[in-house]
């Protein structure tokens, strides 16, 4: 039986060895400094700061759905289903970044996570199939999305940036009356990762020639 015992410990310490666990928000699990060549180096790769943000968005999430007068997924607040646009600047309402973008990206996996309607109005009506590219399902093209969205609720939000902060507020509203279903705010830390998604803040030229699309929205009443 020691025999047994001895060996089994032996093949365990060798497996742990050979095969070592690693967490999957670890900054550890960066490949070797041999394999990830400087010029491919990028700070928005770190996997602390990208769980970080997963984590906040999921709080802000958490913090609507409490807020909720009836919070059932199929016959509350949301039962008539809920599109969710981009989180912009909150000075600029017409203006966003990446990091606004993919405010709106998360909060429709959490909130679809939960059981409720989710609809996204970038779907478009035919898949684009491009050789060597892929196979397109959504676009942000007029031409390439339907003319009305059917949906009960909004799920939209603002940003404020600070020296070393990021404040977001986040609101559902009924699409008919524009009554506030549920509100809820959530303090970011501007980092490497949420500093690089903000580089990219552009606003929507909407007071020049160029036409922007309006898509109408549909009430479930």
């Amino acid at each position: 039986m020691k025999m047994k015992t001895g060996c089994l410990i032996i093949f365990t310490v060798l497996f742990v060895t050979a095969f070592p666990i690693t967490p999957v928000c670890s900054s550890e699990s960066a490949p070797p400094e041999y394999l990830e060549p400087k010029r491919f180096e990028d700070p928005a790769e770190k996997s602390e700061e990208a769980c970080a943000l997963i984590t906040q968005v999921r709080k802000l999430a958490g913090g609507l759905l409490a807020n909720l007068e009836d919070p059932d997924p199929q016959i509350g607040d949301l039962g008539d289903g809920m599109l969710v646009t981009t989180f912009v600047d909150m000075n600029k309402l017409y203006r966003s970044s990446s990091f606004g973008r993919y405010l709106s990206e998360q909060m429709m996996n959490e909130f679809q996570s939960h059981t409720y309607k989710v609809i996204d109005i970038r779907k478009s009506v035919s898949v684009v199939v491009q050789e060597k590219r892929g196979e397109f399902g959504l676009s942000r093209d007029p031409d390439e999305i339907g003319a009305s969205a059917s949906a009960g609720a909004m799920l939209t939000g603002t940003y404020l940036v600070g020296k070393d902060d990021i404040i977001v507020n986040a609101r559902i509203l009924d699409n008919e009356s524009s009554v506030l279903l549920s509100s809820a705010t959530a303090i970011f830390e501007r980092n490497e990762f949420t500093e690089k998604m903000l580089q990219d803040a552009a606003s929507a030229k909407i007071h020049s020639s160029e036409v922007s699309y309006l898509k109408k929205l549909e009430s479930q009443y």
